[in-house]
């Protein structure tokens, strides 16, 4: 490949349909990060809004919750099995929030939660970010991603 000739070769304006092909998970040596997955139960939206004005506490950790699942269902169908997994290292909350919502933190320990009970206190342990931002694809309260450690 070269990558430097694509470049130069690129069409200074995007195409009319974009053809996007994204990993649920990339390897970066023994550590992968996984794809961020917002708050959906099979195909059904858990809730939408904002967190703090359409989304109270308790379902934005619910939907946060959900997130949590979608990551590992996701790492497990690219994985074959979670087993493969050393430890969790760190989650990433995205809230979509309402101007005056400061509770990001209490809304990521639904995910965090997750990762606790599949990885036990040890292995589950991670670090974690929770930012809140104006919105997130199709409207999710909450979006979760992940980076893990391959034993």
């Amino acid at each position: 490949m070269n990558f430097d000739k694509n470049l130069l070769e690129l069409s200074p304006k995007p195409p009319v349909a974009f053809n996007i092909s994204l990993a649920p998970i990339r390897n970066l040596g023994n550590t992968f990060y996984a794809s961020g997955q917002v708050a959906r139960r099979g195909e059904v939206m858990i809730a939408t809004g904002l967190v703090g004005r359409e989304v109270n506490m308790e379902l934005s950790q619910e939907c946060a919750w959900q997130c949590a699942i979608n990551v590992l269902e996701s790492v497990k169908n690219a994985l074959g099995s979670l087993d493969k997994i050393d430890y969790v290292a760190r989650l990433g909350i995205y809230v979509a929030s309402a101007d005056d919502f400061s509770d990001q933190h209490l809304v990521a320990h639904g995910a965090s939660q997750v990762m606790l009970d599949v990885f036990g206190p040890v292995f589950g342990s991670h670090t974690r970010t929770a930012i809140g931002v104006k919105s997130l694809p199709l409207n999710s309260p909450v979006e979760v991603d992940a980076i893990f450690c391959l034993k």
